[in-house]
């Protein structure tokens, strides 16, 4: 199915009527939904777009309001592309049929970076992706401690261009509300102090870290900024799982997470995932 494709885009579609099983992690249920997916779709090969048979998120969307529901997504970056950002943000509006989000949070992790040196110098070479600590509920054996950007001096960086984007949407009124997810407290205080449109919602994840750093506590508190937990991955997605569904040789550039809830009885009524992956 894929092999005429140098990069394939493939929505879930509403998961909430396919997928049954509770209490999965994340990376199980987008595998699970995308297996389903590619089991019975609607590929459009010129695109590179693939879409479930017989979804029914846009029934469930329109089924209300736009007023009456609340749409939150959260997007893995794979890579600082601001490219691959906007194309994540345009693909989930396009999706959903909506002109606007609730509330957006970015997941970027940036890669780490080591240095080699040949007869021109030196020279960065990215290694990939930050690894999670071995031990569910520590960072180097200490509490309360966040090491985003470790192994990447760039990385801050790297993440304010792609909150640049992230502005412009709000700008536009394409997104309400901003988030950030599992920054150590120095880089969310300047990641909040240099940005026009500033974060108003941060996640951290409780795997690496069991106790909330008193520092970002302190200044989400007296920033008013919401404060949340998760226990999503670094990478929700990999080449390896990609290659289980039929997708050998493509690595992933980009995932979005969305829900979708009623807002006056907090029903969520759809929820799905959409991937971006290409050619090695």
């Amino acid at each position: 199915m894929f092999t005429d494709m140098d990069k394939v885009i493939i929505s879930t579609g509403n998961i909430l009527s396919v997928n049954k099983k509770a209490g999965q992690k994340v990376e199980d249920e987008l595998f699970d939904c995308l297996k389903v997916t590619i089991d019975d779709p609607i590929t459009n090969t010129k695109t590179g777009k693939v879409f479930r048979n017989n979804d029914d998120l846009n029934e469930k969307i329109t089924e209300f309001k736009r007023e009456e529901i609340k749409i939150g997504a959260k997007v893995f970056l794979n890579n600082s592309s601001v490219e691959h950002l906007e194309m994540a943000v345009e693909n989930l509006l396009l999706t959903l049929g909506v002109h606007c989000l609730d509330n957006l949070i970015l997941s970027f992790h940036p890669k780490q970076t080591t240095y080699v040196t040949n007869g021109n110098g030196e020279h960065a070479v990215t290694n990939g992706t930050s690894k999670e600590p071995d031990t569910p509920n520590s960072v180097d054996g200490k509490e309360g401690v966040l090491e985003w950007s470790t192994g990447n001096s760039n990385a801050l960086n790297e993440l304010k261009l792609l909150w640049g984007v992230l502005e412009d949407y709000a700008k536009q009124k394409k997104i309400c509300q901003l988030g950030i997810a599992d920054l150590d407290p120095d880089s969310f205080q300047e990641l909040y102090e240099s940005s026009q449109v500033k974060p108003t919602i941060a996640q951290i994840n409780l795997k690496t870290c069991c106790v909330v750093p008193p520092a970002l506590q302190q200044f989400c508190t007296k920033n008013e900024i919401q404060l949340l937990t998760h226990s999503d991955p670094e990478e929700i997605i990999t080449s390896e799982t990609l290659s289980q569904l039929k997708l050998q040789s493509f690595r992933p550039l980009w995932a979005t997470r969305y829900q979708v809830h009623v807002r006056c009885r907090g029903v969520l009524t759809a929820k799905g995932f959409i991937i971006c992956a290409t050619k090695l």
